[in-house]
């Protein structure tokens, strides 16, 4: 649906660098990277709100204009929430979402407000003044209002980043209902990797102004070839094997008391659903793994890779 072919942009220094990418119809993608890394500025070629030094942009196979030429900036095929949601705060609930549909007709219009405000769960609170709203609702009511006139592809900068546990999982349920209610596509970029693992189809990374090619999620987890990247996802093990340096997640281990890795117990933290439980090899290498109870027996482990 929407393609990137060698897309460069510089200004002091270079932030991307022959960047190819594509998204398909109904598919939710994550672009995870450090902080300056060029995330927003990737989005905001996409959107079509600053122009590339070179490469083009394609939306169902027509050349997008460059958005040096556009009298307004933007596409109308690709909604944009930023994390500032740029809503009216002395207008309602249900005033925000009508404003972005005025160009419908009225009984078009009423439709797609009240359609909007079930879909977000903003009913009860449709005749509040968005400034009194809680920061979730104002997010909800931000991308409500972006999708109003119902574009191709909706762009979230950074959508987690001030929610809570709850909260992101309740937006993440949100984002995968308007993907099917609305057959939406979906991009979203994050610094935590985690927060776009149970969410995106495929995930990819931006790193020395080079993306990398999309992947699925289990196998961007497991993939801890580049450490500091795998690191964005979570904890991972580093100790030394054999003369050589092995990287592991904290589940991929089997325990076995016969050519295992031999370590001391530390200590067990109760996570919730698992425990963490440290321990220390014959190195002094701190080592982390997971289980559904505190592991204080155990002396050995072997590594079980979970993709090869």
């Amino acid at each position: 649906m929407l393609a990137l072919n060698g897309i460069d942009l510089s200004f002091d220094r270079v932030i991307l660098k022959n960047v190819d990418f594509q998204i398909n119809a109904n598919e939710i993608v994550g672009v995870v990277g450090k902080s300056g890394a060029g995330k927003s500025s990737l989005l905001k070629i996409i959107a079509g709100i600053s122009a590339p030094d070179n490469g083009t942009i394609w939306m169902n196979e027509k050349r997008m204009p460059n958005a040096n030429s556009l009298l307004i900036p933007g596409f109308p095929e690709i909604a944009m929430v930023n994390q500032d949601f740029k809503l009216d705060p002395y207008h309602t609930v249900e005033e925000n979402i009508r404003e972005a549909v005025l160009s419908l007709p009225i009984m078009e219009r009423d439709k797609r407000v009240t359609n909007l405000l079930r879909i977000f769960e903003l009913q009860k609170i449709a005749k509040s003044k968005a400034y009194l709203i809680s920061g979730g609702e104002q997010q909800r009511l931000a991308i409500a209002r972006a999708i109003a006139k119902k574009p191709r592809l909706l762009i979230l900068d950074e959508p987690f980043g001030h929610l809570d546990g709850f909260l992101r999982q309740k937006m993440s349920d949100f984002l995968v209902r308007i993907r099917e209610e609305e057959k939406l596509s979906i991009l979203l970029v994050s610094h935590d990797g985690q927060d776009v693992l149970g969410l995106c189809d495929s995930i990819c990374f931006l790193q020395n102004a080079k993306l990398s090619k999309k992947k699925k999620a289990e196998k961007v987890y497991y993939d801890c070839s580049n450490l500091s990247l795998a690191r964005l996802f979570g904890p991972v093990n580093k100790i030394e094997l054999d003369g050589k340096m092995c990287c592991f997640r904290p589940d991929e281990y089997e325990l076995s008391n016969e050519n295992g890795i031999a370590v001391t117990f530390q200590r067990s933290v109760f996570a919730g659903a698992y425990y963490l439980n440290y321990f220390l090899d014959t190195k002094g290498t701190s080592i982390v793994l997971y289980g559904l109870t505190t592991l204080n027996g155990i002396n050995s482990f072997r590594i079980k890779r979970k993709f090869n």
